[in-house]
C-alpha cells in the first residue's frame, strides 16, 4: 500500500503530539511537513524521529527546510492529508490555506468552522476536499450519521466547575479552572470547557459540518466523558457512540477513514456510563448567551460568532494572567459581541472575517483595560 503523506499544522500542541503518536503506531502514513509556534524542542524531536524534511515555525531547527508561511509549506509538500490543529483564530487562516493543497482535511481547529464555516465549506466543494472532524463529539456523529437523522446530542464534561458551589465560582483561580476532570488539553480549551464556550463552538461546528439547524443539536453533560455523541433517527432508532476518552481514537479515524486500523483500550460492559445531565443556566451563562447569539437566524450570525471567539481568546488570556476574575470573561464577551453586532450587518468575504476579528480584539482589549484600571 502506498504511503499517505501528512502535514500536521500545530504539531507541538495536544492534538498535534497525539497525531504524531498515532502515526508512529499505524503503518501507511508519512509525516512530510509540520508547523509549530515557539516549542522548538518538541518540534526538533519530531523532525528527527520521523525524518521530516519541511517545517514552519518561530524557531529554527537543525536539519530540514524552513518555510515562512503555511502556503509555502503546503505547496512544497502537497500532502494527501492535512491535520489542522492550530489553536485559536490563527488556525482559521491555516485551515483556509490547507483547502487549496490537500484532498483530506482532518479538522481539529473548531474556530475554522465557527469563524469561517461557509468559506471553508465553499473551498472544500470547489477543490474536492474531504473534511473529516477530529473533535471526539463530531467524530462520533460523523461515524453514525445518515440521511434520515432527526436530531443529535453532543456531550460535555462540564469542566472544572461542574461540582463547584455557584457562589464560589467567580473567585476560582486559573489553577483551579485548569484541573479538567477527564481530558488533558491546552489552557484555553480547558478554560473554555469550564465556561462551556468550547461546547457552544462545538454546537456551531456541528451546525456547519452536518447542515443541521441549531434546534436539532442538543447538549447534555456526561460526567465521565464516556458518551461522545448520540444520533436520533426518524424511524425511532437511537445510535450511541461511547468509549474511554482518548483523543487518539478520533485522530486515527480521521487519518484512516473509512477503515479502522488503530487499536486501543476496549471498555468492558461494566464500564459503560450513559448518565446524561441537563446544563445549568446559572452555572454556564456564557453557553446560553452564546446559543442566543448564534441562533438568531439573521445575516449577522457569522459576525457575532467571530466577535465571540475573538473576545473569548483575549479574555481568557487576561484571566490566565490574573488580571480579571472568572466572571470577567462573560462581561468581556457580551460587551464586544454587542458592540460589533451594532457595527456590522454581515460577512461578505474572507477578508471581512479577519477585519472583524482584528476589531473585536481591539474592543476587547479596550474594555479590559478600563475594567482592570478601575
Amino acid at each position: 500500500m502506498e504511503e499517505k503523506t501528512v502535514v500536521i499544522l500545530g504539531v507541538t500542541g495536544s492534538i498535534g503530539t497525539q497525531t504524531v503518536d498515532v502515526i508512529g503506531k499505524i503503518p501507511g502514513f508519512k509525516i512530510v511537513g509540520i508547523s509549530f509556534g515557539k516549542n522548538g524542542t518538541v518540534a526538533q524531536g519530531i523532525l528527527n524521529k520521523f525524518q521530516v524534511r519541511y517545517y514552519l515555525g518561530d524557531v529554527e531547527l537543525n536539519n530540514g527546510t524552513r518555510f515562512e508561511c503555511t502556503k509555502e509549506l503546503l505547496e512544497k509538500t502537497l500532502p494527501d492529508i492535512v491535520v489542522s490543529a492550530v489553536p485559536g483564530f490563527d488556525g482559521v487562516r491555516a485551515t483556509l490555506d490547507a483547502m487549496q493543497y490537500t484532498k483530506r482535511l482532518a479538522l481539529a481547529t473548531k474556530e475554522a468552522m465557527v469563524c469561517a464555516g461557509p468559506f471553508v465549506k465553499q473551498l472544500a466543494r470547489e477543490n474536492g476536499v474531504e473534511i473529516v472532524p477530529v473533535d471526539s463529539e463530531h467524530s462520533a456523529i460523523f461515524q453514525m450519521y445518515e440521511s434520515n437523522v432527526d436530531h443529535i446530542v453532543i456531550t460535555a464534561s462540564g469542566g472544572a466547575v461542574r461540582d463547584v458551589p455557584l457562589d464560589k465560582m467567580n473567585n476560582l483561580s486559573p489553577e483551579e479552572i485548569l484541573k479538567h476532570p477527564t481530558w488533558n488539553m491546552g489552557k484555553r480549551i480547558t478554560i473554555d470547557s469550564a465556561t462551556m464556550v468550547n461546547k457552544l463552538f462545538e454546537v456551531v461546528e456541528a451546525h456547519e459540518l452536518f447542515d443541521l439547524p441549531y434546534e436539532k443539536i442538543d447538549v447534555r453533560i456526561n460526567p465521565s466523558s464516556f458518551v461522545h455523541g448520540i444520533v436520533f433517527l426518524k424511524d425511532g432508532t437511537i445510535k450511541i457512540h461511547a468509549g474511554k476518552p482518548d483523543m487518539r481514537v478520533p485522530i486515527a479515524y480521521a487519518l484512516t477513514y473509512p477503515s479502522r486500523q488503530y487499536e486501543s483500550y476496549v471498555s468492558s460492559v461494566e464500564e459503560f456510563d450513559t448518565c446524561l445531565l441537563p446544563i445549568e443556566k446559572e452555572r454556564y451563562p456564557l453557553f446560553f448567551y452564546g446559543l442566543g447569539v448564534v441562533s438568531a437566524r439573521d445575516k449577522g450570525e457569522l459576525v457575532r460568532r467571530i466577535a465571540f471567539n475573538s473576545a473569548d481568546e483575549v479574555a481568557v488570556e487576561y484571566f490566565l494572567e490574573r488580571k480579571i476574575s472568572f466572571g470577567g470573561i462573560y462581561q468581556t464577551i457580551r460587551t464586544v459581541v454587542e458592540k460589533i453586532d451594532s457595527e456590522f450587518s454581515t460577512v461578505s468575504n474572507i477578508e471581512d472575517v479577519f477585519n472583524i476579528d482584528m476589531l473585536s480584539r481591539r474592543y476587547a482589549n479596550e474594555f479590559l483595560k478600563k475594567l482592570t484600571d478601575n
